[in-house]
């Protein structure tokens, strides 16, 4: 388990063939520790983590990733780490149905103890608490960093801060696109 006072983790997912908005939001957010990549790209993600010493780097495999590698080694459909005593599970969403409702990422939850659902899959920016019968249960997804109508390129920002656990989300305008290229 990792202890933290305070603590910035930046969750991609969705890229689908391009890295620049992923790029754009790191230079955003300098203060980021942890990259949580959720799928859909992991060839992309991996790109930038090769040459990336500033930030650790976590990822998973989603349904339209050819690659099953990341930084050398396999890369799981669904991971979890915790953080000053939360479980945060973290997957593209594909396995647990995340077009089609909350049910499959709930059961995950269940399942796993997880105090957090961070997902992909949807390309649609989201945050919402969930009531169990036992506990609530976050779910998080950072929308899509690539160009995806018609939410254009988004991302999340997960701020552990002493007891509170902050969620956000960051665009980036396509207009901007050939301006960072």
């Amino acid at each position: 388990m990792l202890t933290v006072l305070t603590m910035k983790i930046l969750c991609f997912s969705d890229s689908h063939g391009t890295n620049l908005y992923m790029k754009r939001a790191l230079s955003m957010h300098p203060d980021a520790e942890l990259v949580l990549f959720l799928g859909d790209g992991l060839d992309d993600a991996d790109e930038i983590a090769e040459s990336d010493t500033r930030h650790r780097w976590l990822a998973v495999r989603g349904n339209c990733d050819r690659s099953t590698v990341f930084s050398g080694a396999a890369v799981k459909k669904t991971d979890f780490l915790t953080l000053e005593g939360r479980k945060i599970v973290f997957t593209h969403g594909d396995l647990y149905g995340a077009k089609y409702g909350d049910g499959g990422l709930l059961g995950l939850a269940k399942e796993t103890d997880a105090d957090i659902i961070v997902y992909g899959h949807t390309h649609s920016p989201r945050e919402s608490y969930v009531e169990l019968p036992c506990r609530g249960v976050y779910l998080f997804n950072p929308g899509s960093v690539g160009e995806s109508f018609p939410h254009g390129a988004s991302f999340g920002i997960i701020t552990f801060d002493g007891d509170s656990v902050l969620f956000s989300h960051g665009k980036i305008p396509s207009s901007l696109s050939s301006y960072f290229k």
